[in-house]
């Protein structure tokens, strides 16, 4: 395919799309992203944390349980 043909179909398809188009899609895609990959962290870094608890809280118990016997 030669750059003139390349061209053509380009300006071709980007002719038909409005511009609001071209500049709110890739903002909403950015927040999606965005969004999508803090609530993951949270996510995770909650599920750490409550892991980190139940363990320190088992410790607890099993060396409270250990002192009374």
């Amino acid at each position: 395919m030669s750059l003139t043909s390349l061209n053509r179909s380009f300006s071709k398809v980007s002719g038909k799309v409005p511009l609001r188009i071209v500049l709110v899609v890739p903002f909403v895609l950015q927040i999606f992203g965005t969004v999508g990959l803090v609530g993951w962290l949270s996510f995770r870094n909650g599920q750490q944390a409550v892991n980190d608890v139940a363990s320190q809280l088992r410790s607890e118990i099993s060396s409270r349980i250990q002192e009374r016997l």
